[in-house]
């Protein structure tokens, strides 16, 4: 089933919408129809629905400013938007606010069906996708490299510094071909999990067992100004099952450091995954701009149920809360800078609306931008 939510104003259309999708798509639950902009926003927050059809021309607010609003809190489902009005900044602004579809008003029955079974294909593949992360998460194949110092040199391995650098150094050098885990040191042994998201054979582990090591002794040069004995572990199918929880979670406790800092190092991400790091350095960098999970799930690699795993579990927050954070902070760090404009600020943290910003920012310090601003 799919929840279809239609939202327009004009009542032949809305029966014209109805007809075709029982007649065509007898699997879609139609929500109650939305007829301003406020409905809109009103029932997709409510009910969140897997497609919504959208006609830009609506009362109040228009169809594209309830998708603005709609996004900046989160809403990561589909839309295909329609309009009678042929402007191109409509289609721009469209693409912008991540639309499957832009069909022009009269639509045909063709193209609508067209775009219809596109956009249904994805929320099936996505399903799928998701389906699968559940069952067997991002742990697939993979195996324990022990890295062993000598004794006099494993007071390195309190240095959580050196740690961080180790976890910034591997990512760069190891991503592209495998994720790992650095986890806790047990003595003078700092274990860390190697693991793809496909299966591995007996051949592509000894290749890549063999690879990780060489890279890993140079980084350890690096970052230790030494090499330390390697010992890859054997090969482990269906890794998430079999190893201990406390072994499946990235980079914990060997990333303390950086809980303090600008937009992108909120709360306590440097601790977490190194998936989460690399979605959590993407907010920072991107937060200006109207980005979504699925943004996030595209640079990170991975579907947006397990991205929200993550931010629950590691961040204990989901995904809008969190940005929300970012771009709440930032706009205190601008009015410390004597920045008080509401529309400069809205602007600079991301939020297209200084009415929306106002809103946040008031729910979130419990001050209006002017008493923040006199506080002191």
């Amino acid at each position: 089933m799919y929840r279809v939510l239609i939202a327009d104003d004009e009542e032949l259309e809305l029966k014209a919408m109805h007809f075709f999708l029982e007649r065509n798509y007898p699997e879609a639950v139609l929500l109650p129809d939305a007829q301003d902009g406020t409905q809109v926003v009103e029932t997709v927050t409510k009910e969140n629905p897997d497609l919504l059809i959208l006609d830009i021309e609506m009362p109040g607010l228009n169809g594209l400013q309830a998708l603005t609003i709609l996004r900046e809190r989160g809403y990561e489902g589909h839309v295909i938007v329609k309009t009678a009005y042929g402007k191109f900044t409509y289609a721009k602004d469209a693409l912008h606010l991540h639309a499957d579809a832009y069909l022009l008003k009269p639509v045909r029955k063709s193209e609508l069906k067209e775009q219809m079974d596109e956009v249904l294909s994805k929320i099936e593949a996505e399903r799928k996708q998701d389906a699968g992360r559940g069952k067997r998460g991002e742990f697939t194949s993979g195996f324990i490299l022990s890295l062993c110092f000598a004794k006099e040199g494993s007071q390195c391995l309190s240095d959580a510094g050196k740690i961080k650098r180790l976890s910034q150094e591997a990512a760069g050098k190891l991503s592209l071909f495998c994720d790992f885990t650095i986890c806790p040191a047990e003595g003078n042994v700092l274990p860390i999990l190697i693991y793809t998201s496909s299966a591995m054979d007996e051949e592509g582990y000894r290749k890549l067992s063999g690879d990780v090591e060489e890279m890993m002794s140079q980084i350890c040069r690096t970052v230790f100004g030494m090499a330390p004995e390697m010992k890859a572990g054997f090969l482990i199918a269906d890794i998430e099952e079999r190893l201990p929880r406390q072994l499946q979670l990235q980079g914990q406790g060997a990333d303390k450091a950086g809980e303090q800092g600008n937009a992108g190092e909120q709360g306590n991400a440097a601790s977490g995954s190194l998936h989460l790091q690399r979605a959590v350095q993407y907010i920072g960098e991107h937060y200006i701009e109207n980005i979504s999970m699925e943004d996030i799930a595209e640079h990170t690699k991975l579907s947006t149920s397990y991205l929200s795993h993550l931010f629950r579990q590691e961040l204990h927050k989901n995904f809008v809360d969190y940005l929300t954070e970012v771009r709440m902070e930032q706009a205190r760090r601008l009015i410390d800078q004597g920045i008080d404009n509401v529309n400069v600020l809205a602007e600079k943290v991301g939020y297209q609306y200084a009415s929306y910003f106002c809103r946040q920012f008031k729910k979130y310090t419990g001050m209006t931008v002017g008493e923040y601003k006199r506080r002191k």
